[in-house]
Order: C-alpha cells, then sequence, then structure tokens
C-alpha cells in the first residue's frame, strides 16, 4: 500500500518555476506584423473611406468650380490657385481621418486590445503613423492630380491650361499630396494626444483652418503668425510662385515634416506613459 500511495502521490508545485509573461507568452509582433495590424484596422473603418470621400468630393467639386472662374488674362500660377482652391476646406477631411484612427479605439475602448496585441507601444505607434501617412499620401497624391484633370477640363476658352511638363507646376502637384500625408500623421497626434473625437476634431479644424483665417484679420502681425503657422507653410508647396511674404514652397514644407515629427513624438512620449 505505501507503494502504490507513493506512486500516484500529487507532485508538489516548484515554488520556483518564473512568473509566465504578459500576454499570451509569444514573441513580440515585428514592426511588418504591426503595420500590417494597423492596416487591416484602417481599411475596416468605415470612416476611412467616408473621410476620404468626403475630401476628393469637396477638393474636386471646387477644384471644378474654380476652373471654371478662371479668366483669360489668368497666368499659370493664377489658374492653378484656382483650380487647387478647395484643397483648403478639403484637408479638413484629411484631418478627420487622422483624428479618427486614433481616437475612434479610444472611444469604444478597443486601445487595450491593441496594447495587448502589440505591447510595445512605441512600435505601434510608428506603424500606425506609417499606415496614416501612406493612406493619406497616396489618396492625397490622387486626389490633387483628379482635381487638376477635372479643373483644367473646365477652363473657358483662351485660358492658359498649365502643363506638367513645367516643373513648378509638377511640383505644386506632388507636393499637394505630401502636405496632405503629412496633415494626416500631424492630426493623429492630436487625436493620440487629446484621446477623444470632439477634442481632436476642434483642435485639427482651428490649427488647420480657423487660426490661419484670423491671422489675416490682425494686419502685420497675424501675417508674422501665419507665415511661421506649420500647416500655412506647409501649404506653400502648392505655389507655383513663391510670395516674398512666406516661406519658399519647398522649405515651407520641410518645416512642416518637422512641426509633425516632433508633434508625433510628444504624443508617442504621452502615449507611452498614460494608461490605456
Amino acid at each position: 500500500m505505501n507503494t502504490v500511495r507513493t506512486q500516484y502521490a500529487r507532485p508538489e508545485p516548484l515554488m520556483d518555476s518564473p512568473a509566465p509573461p504578459r500576454g499570451d507568452g509569444g514573441p513580440s509582433p515585428r514592426f511588418a506584423d504591426a503595420v500590417a495590424f494597423e492596416w487591416i484596422k484602417a481599411r475596416s473603418i468605415r470612416s476611412t473611406w467616408w473621410t476620404l470621400a468626403a475630401a476628393a468630393c469637396i477638393t474636386i467639386g471646387i477644384g471644378v468650380l474654380g476652373g471654371d472662374k478662371a479668366l483669360p488674362p489668368d497666368d499659370t500660377a493664377n489658374v492653378l490657385g484656382k483650380i487647387l482652391v478647395g484643397l483648403s476646406l478639403g484637408q479638413v477631411a484629411v484631418c478627420l481621418f487622422g483624428v479618427l484612427t486614433a481616437t475612434s479605439e479610444y472611444g469604444t475602448g478597443s486601445i487595450r486590445s491593441t496594447f495587448t496585441a502589440v505591447p510595445d507601444r512605441m512600435r505601434l505607434l510608428a506603424a500606425k503613423a506609417l499606415v496614416v501617412f501612406t493612406v493619406s499620401l497616396v489618396a492625397g497624391t490622387a486626389i490633387v492630380f483628379a482635381t487638376f484633370a477635372a479643373g483644367t477640363l473646365a477652363l473657358n476658352p483662351g485660358v492658359e491650361v498649365p502643363s506638367l511638363s513645367d516643373g513648378a507646376v509638377l511640383r505644386a502637384l506632388l507636393g499637394g499630396g505630401c502636405y496632405l500625408a503629412l496633415l494626416g500623421v500631424f492630426s493623429l497626434a492630436l487625436g493620440l494626444v487629446l484621446r477623444a473625437s470632439a477634442g481632436g476634431i476642434t483642435a485639427a479644424v482651428s490649427i488647420t483652418f480657423i487660426l490661419p483665417t484670423v491671422f489675416q484679420m490682425l494686419g502685420q502681425d497675424g501675417e508674422t503668425l501665419r507665415k511661421w503657422w506649420p500647416t500655412e507653410a506647409g501649404q506653400q508647396i502648392l505655389k507655383v510662385t513663391p510670395s516674398s511674404t512666406d516661406l519658399a514652397p519647398v522649405p515651407g514644407l520641410g518645416y512642416f515634416a518637422v512641426a509633425t515629427v516632433l508633434a508625433l513624438a510628444c504624443a508617442m512620449v504621452l502615449t507611452n506613459r498614460r494608461d490605456a
């Protein structure tokens, strides 16, 4: 009997065994896995599609109206400016896309599952920023070129048609797509900092649209503020002929890129320190 009891006795627990790791104990997802994870979420959220569709409809629609208003005395710079005038409103929809990419998860509480799936928050946010930048770049470039095509078709007889063979025109169109891509990431950073859709959208619209309009009412002081305002500096890339009172097109876009990187870095630090 003693032999039987010894054979079927329950083993003593190993007190020195290490605690199981957090999560499922598997390897930490790679950056490519995090990017794929964020891309699946971005394309499955309805707000991604309706915000980008709104940006296209607003920009192209106003571009057609602007092209129709161009007059024969207008030069290339004025004609292109009238065609792309709708971008100042269309960019608001891109802001919504960037903000909602961050805040929709906080609103539903799914951000906790996201942080569990990818515990390295810096890696996760870098992947999210890359997805937002890529989607905004592709969609933004397509919107700008579609607006250019539609606007030129709406030009009246005798109006000079901007040519893509003109380096300044091509730079403005490609730069417009880059500007919208940076704007998407900038808005993402605002969403990560504020973590609320209403607050993020209000901040984004104020920064990109309302405050620059207020600056125009402040006279000389307002012009100085507008010159160094990040989004206004970035929009200089859309101008064929640089303004003497504003930053040059390429440096202006570079200035906005630096501001976007700094905003994203601050958002990443805050998100890494705060609870979900």
